[in-house]
């Protein structure tokens, strides 16, 4: 059908010549507010003009002020005719015009040989024009107009409201809009990916890498404020909609908790305003069983209603740890050790010393299913909270001791090529590539931590489990098989096993993979380092086969 037809504008019209409004297009936009102002934004191209210099001439309807890359270039404190002339240099350069608004007429119009010059401010998919507006503002208003031509944020108003870039358009608003699926986006298994690419990238000494995963995190932090305003302006953010409307412990723990960790390697914007707002959802809004245990009231489709998940162990626990290290508070501390402790009573499974993947709060029972990922997910965010625990804490004790459980049942669930299987209990299931990965981070940062009891064969089976990642889930190319896609639940082991197949370079697994390898050499130098020290205090090398190391 035709867009007439279907009842919805769906792009700014431009105005019909035969009833265009006699006057500027600010005083269209704003109207005729004496002393407000506005800003106008384009680019002019040095390299397109081909000259040292350029006219800019054109018809001001009130006073008018150009700047070029910040610094004013010409001012007319009148309405009519301007001309300058503009030294130019090789790149594309901003040209903005801030005009203040007059009794009679608002705005400006560029002569048609000064317009050929000028580039559009952005790429503004439905506006075929090359200027973007925002205001109004209060004359003497000072305004970061170089945040705001960034595309971050709002600026407010000199009537009090959050304004944004508009074109000259009727409903003519611009909207920033993220549909590439490597730079920027924020979602949970992102949030692992970039954990272990920055870990990578600081272990590597690969700047590239680092630089990547901080641009990538600063570019949703620092738009935060204005996924906010995006969403309650038009009802679900263009970017960051995860973030800005945080419905599930996925949409924030994970990569809320990289985040934290890539604020101590560079000062990230929007950091602090993102994070209190996560903060905030978890601590006070997540839904909680009446022994104040985290679990999903409402799930991604009714089935998943009024269920509790081991995965959100993970989505919680790493985050509360680094926040209670990045704000100083150390209660959150004992909001992470608390959850850990109450999602043991609801999912363990004592006879195995594992966990079940998901306990129904309807029927009042666990599932029974020992899914891998669910099972990594646990151990995984336990090391994390036993690294920042101190070891006085009050829970440090039962904490540890549930760790040594958990790896024991672990260990004797260990597939014969060293990789665990997607079903934990079930070796005819396959080879399950992110859950063995998070055994092996566990295992690896528990033997260099000294939390085992005894560390020889948690030792062994990371070396085992690497050396079965690299030989039959990692090729020559770099690309990881074998890990589980995102997962719903069942309370049968059938699901798991048949219907939830693994994918190839899958976000889920990718970042797990690095941490596991990052994790293993640095247990292996620390074997190393502690081989030189007992040898050191033995004293010969047939001694030191006979040591404790």
């Amino acid at each position: 059908m035709r867009e007439k037809a279907t009842g919805v504008n769906w792009l700014p019209r431009e105005e019909d010549p035969e009833k265009a409004s006699p006057y500027g297009q600010l005083a269209r936009m704003y109207g005729l507010t004496s002393g407000m102002s506005a800003y106008a934004w384009t680019k002019i191209d040095g390299k397109k003009c081909g000259k040292e210099t350029v006219l800019i001439s054109g018809e001001a309807y009130s006073p008018i002020e150009f700047s070029v890359e910040g610094k004013v270039v010409f001012h007319q404190e009148h309405a009519g005719r301007f001309r300058f002339e503009l030294p130019l240099s090789a790149d594309v350069q901003d040209l903005t015009a801030n005009c203040v608004g007059g009794d009679r007429d608002w705005g400006f119009r560029m002569d048609a040989t000064t317009d050929e010059m000028l580039t559009p401010a952005l790429d503004v998919k439905g506006h075929r024009g090359k200027w973007l507006y925002l205001g109004p503002f209060q004359a003497e208003q000072e305004i970061d107009l170089a945040s705001c031509q960034k595309m971050k944020r709002t600026a407010r108003s000199g009537t009090g409201e959050e304004v944004y870039w508009r074109t000259e358009l009727p409903d003519g608003e611009v909207r920033p809009f993220l549909e590439n699926e490597w730079f920027g986006r924020w979602n949970y298994p992102l949030g692992v990916t970039l954990y272990g690419l920055l870990q990578l990238g600081k272990a590597g000494q690969r700047s590239d890498i680092r630089d990547y995963v901080l641009n990538h995190i600063e570019f949703a932090s620092s738009r935060f404020s204005y996924s906010l305003w995006d969403r309650e302006r038009y009802g679900a953010a263009g970017l960051n909609n995860q973030l800005s409307h945080i419905d599930s412990l996925d949409d924030c723990g994970s990569f809320g908790a990289t985040m934290l960790l890539a604020d101590r390697e560079r000062k990230l914007d929007g950091v602090s305003e993102a994070a209190a707002h996560i903060a905030d959802y978890i601590l006070h809004q997540q839904p909680r069983l009446e022994d104040g245990t985290l679990y999903r009231k409402i799930g991604v489709s009714r089935s998943m209603d009024n269920t509790m998940w081991c995965d959100d162990l993970y989505m919680s626990i790493p985050f509360l740890c680094r926040y209670a290290e990045w704000s100083g508070d150390d209660k959150l501390l004992d909001e992470a050790a608390r959850q850990v402790l109450l999602y043991k009573k609801y999912l363990y499974i004592p006879e195995r010393q594992i966990m079940s993947h998901v306990f129904d709060v309807k029927r009042g029972e666990p599932t029974g299913t020992p899914w891998g990922r669910g099972n990594g997910w646990v151990l995984f965010s336990l090391s994390e909270l036993l690294t920042a625990l101190p070891h006085d804490h009050p829970s440090y004790t039962v904490l540890i001791q549930f760790y040594r459980e958990l790896c024991e049942g672990y260990l004797a669930l260990q597939g014969r090529n060293g990789l665990w299987h997607q079903v934990l209990t079930d070796p005819e299931s396959y080879e399950e590539t992110s859950c063995t990965s998070m055994f092996i981070y566990a295992y690896a940062r528990g033997v260099r931590k000294g939390w085992l009891l005894d560390p020889k064969p948690y030792a062994r089976a990371a070396y085992q489990g690497w050396k079965g990642l690299s030989e039959r889930t990692i090729d020559k190319r770099g690309n990881v098989y074998g890990v589980c896609r995102g997962s719903s639940y069942s309370f049968t082991n059938h699901y798991y096993k048949h219907e939830l197949g693994w994918n190839l370079n899958d976000t889920h697994g990718i970042g797990i993979v690095l941490l596991a390898g990052l994790e293993t050499i640095a247990m292996q130098e620390w074997q190393t380092n502690m081989r030189v020290f007992a040898a050191e205090r033995v004293g010969t090398p047939e001694k030191l086969e006979k040591s404790s190391f």
